[in-house]
C-alpha cells in the first residue's frame, strides 16, 4: 500500500467526523422538528421510520460481515432525517422505509461505507423513489417564500424540508463558521445561481426556497462526494448554482431542479476534483 504524508507541522483542532455529523444532525432535527408543527403525525410517522430502518440497515450490515458498529457517528442516522425531509407528507410510510435501506445497504456499504460513497445516499435515496414511485413522493404545493416571515416558517411547503429555510441559513452559516464546511461551495452555489435567476428574471420566491439553502450548506457539501480541491469546491458549486437555474427555468419546479442537479454533479466530481489540483512549486517555476 502507497502511503501519501504530508511534511510537518501538523495541526490538530479536535474536529472529527463525529462532531462534524452531529452538528448537522441538530440542524437538520429542528427542521425536522417543526415539519412535524406543520404537517402533524404523518411528518413525525416518516421521520420515524427513515430514522429507524436506516440505523437498522447499518447494524445488520455490519454485525453480518463483522465490522465495527459505527452508528454513534451518527452517518446513518443523518441519512434517515434527510430522506424523511425530502418526502411530502402525504408519502406512505413504506417509501422513507425502503429509501433508508437503499440508501444506507447500497448507495453506502456496497460502495466501502462512509466516505467512500459516489452518490449523496440519501438524494440517491430520493431519485430511486422519484422514479419508481413519482405521484406518491410528489408534492402538492410548491414553496414561495412572498414575505420574510416566510424564511421563518413556510406554511405553503410541499415537502418536510422546505417549512423553515432561516434554519439552514443560520445552521449553515455556524458550521462555515466552525470550519466544518468549506465555504466555497455553498457560496459559490449561491451567488451563481441568485445572478443567474435574477439575470433571466425568475420570481426569486420560487428560487431561495429551504431547498436550495438544504442543497448548498448540507447536500453540495457531502464530503465524500465533493471536490477537496480549493477551485475545484468553487467550480463544482458554480455549476450547481447554473445547472439548478436552468433545470428549474425549463421545469418551474426549483425543488426538485435542487436535487437532481446535486445527484448529476456528483458523477463528475472526481473529474472537476482531477483537473483542478494545483500543479507542484518545482513544476510552476520550470
Amino acid at each position: 500500500m502507497k502511503l501519501t504524508v504530508s511534511y510537518p507541522p501538523h495541526i490538530r483542532d479536535g474536529t472529527t467526523i463525529e462532531t462534524v455529523t452531529w452538528n448537522k444532525i441538530v440542524m437538520v432535527a429542528i427542521v425536522a422538528l417543526i415539519s412535524i408543527y406543520v404537517f402533524g403525525l404523518p411528518a413525525l410517522a416518516l421521520i420515524v421510520v427513515s430514522v429507524l430502518f436506516a440505523a437498522l440497515t447499518e447494524l445488520c450490515i455490519q454485525k453480518l460481515a463483522n465490522q465495527e458498529l459505527t452508528l454513534k457517528d451518527g452517518d446513518a442516522i443523518l441519512i434517515g432525517l434527510l430522506i424523511a425531509l425530502l418526502l411530502p407528507p402525504t408519502a406512505p410510510v413504506w417509501a422513507p422505509a425502503l429509501g433508508a435501506v437503499f440508501a444506507v445497504g447500497l448507495v453506502k456499504h456496497a460502495f466501502g461505507g462512509l466516505g467512500t460513497t459516489m452518490f449523496n445516499p440519501a438524494i440517491t435515496a430520493w431519485v430511486f423513489m422519484n422514479i419508481s414511485w413519482e405521484r406518491l413522493t410528489a408534492s402538492g404545493s410548491v414553496p414561495y417564500i412572498g414575505e420574510y416571515s416566510d424564511l421563518l416558517l413556510e406554511l405553503g411547503a410541499g415537502r418536510l424540508a422546505e417549512v423553515s429555510p432561516i434554519i439552514f441559513i443560520i445552521g449553515g452559516l455556524y458550521l462555515v463558521y466552525k470550519k466544518y464546511i468549506d465555504w466555497r461551495i455553498p457560496f459559490s452555489y449561491l451567488i451563481v445561481a441568485i445572478a443567474l435567476a435574477l439575470l433571466l428574471g425568475e420570481e426569486m420566491s420560487y428560487v431561495v426556497t429551504g431547498m436550495l439553502f438544504l442543497g448548498a450548506f448540507i447536500f453540495a457539501n457531502d464530503t465524500a462526494t465533493s471536490p477537496i480541491t480549493k477551485r475545484g469546491r468553487l467550480v463544482y458549486g458554480a455549476l450547481c448554482g447554473v445547472l439548478t437555474v436552468v433545470y428549474g427555468y425549463f421545469t418551474y419546479n426549483y425543488v426538485v431542479a435542487v436535487l437532481y442537479t446535486i445527484f448529476f454533479l456528483n458523477a463528475v466530481s472526481a473529474f472537476i476534483e482531477k483537473h483542478t489540483v494545483p500543479k507542484p512549486v518545482d513544476e510552476v517555476v520550470a
